[in-house]
């Protein structure tokens, strides 16, 4: 199961290399207070993150990769998470004519930490909706195994993005909702992460590829260690290339 799980994240790489429709990088810079970690007294962390996303002939890719330097004698620790998906639509294998669903796409995402988090590999279907107010909306459902613990659990996903304001002064309403399951000695934990962002790139001609502004972070069990309990605002900002 692991071959042919690598080989698949291999084949939308390549194909994504080869064949991008579009794209966008960006890196972030997050700033904030009362991150928790197991055994140690809350503490401030800066965060580096790069975040690239796009699509390609038969779907679309996405990975960032955190660097988050806490401001204490902890060492720095890094989070990454490789997310490519093959939608049925574009390869002609479904015909969608719902008035709500957008697309359905085969998942897969590998998720590769240090530190207390540990690596997961997981896979299932994301429906991507329309028409519901949101500029984009997607659920996952996800089967969640985390390597080097006992059984396998189940994840969902929510994912989504809405711009409103004035025309040359975009806000943006972004952010992500997972729950898992619990695994082993895991708990079931719920993290969440909604920005609000003002994008300065419309009224400055693109002259200043920036969005500012905050980010609320909310992790319940967090690492699935029951009672860690993290609730940080953060500051965000975002430089698009």
């Amino acid at each position: 199961m692991k071959i042919i799980w690598t080989l698949l994240l291999l084949l939308s790489i390549a194909g994504e290399l080869r064949a991008a429709d579009w794209s966008e990088t960006n890196i972030q810079y997050l700033q904030g207070s009362n991150y928790l970690r197991p055994n140690t007294d809350r503490y401030s962390q800066s965060l580096i993150t790069v975040e690239h996303i796009s699509g390609w002939a038969y779907g679309n890719n996405f990975f960032f990769f955190d660097i988050q330097s806490p401001d204490t004698q902890d060492k720095t620790v890094t989070y990454g998470e490789i997310s490519p998906a093959f939608s049925l639509g574009k390869m002609d294998l479904v015909r969608i004519k719902d008035r709500f669903v957008k697309d359905i796409l085969l998942q897969l995402n590998l998720e590769f930490p240090t530190g207390p988090a540990r690596r997961a590999n997981l896979s299932g279907v994301t429906i991507e909706w329309q028409n519901l107010w949101f500029d984009y909306l997607a659920t996952q459902f996800l089967y969640r195994d985390v390597l080097g613990v006992e059984g396998t659990s189940q994840q969902l996903t929510i994912v989504w993005s809405k711009v409103f304001g004035p025309s040359n002064w975009p806000i943006r309403f972004n952010g992500f909702l997972d729950w898992a399951g619990a695994e082993g000695h895991m708990r079931e934990n719920l993290q969440m992460q909604p920005s609000l962002l003002l994008d300065l790139a419309k009224k400055t001609n693109n002259k200043v590829p920036l969005r500012i502004g905050m980010e609320y972070n909310f992790w319940q069990n967090k690492y699935g260690i029951k009672g860690l309990n993290q609730s940080v605002p953060q500051f965000k900002a975002v430089w698009i290339f």
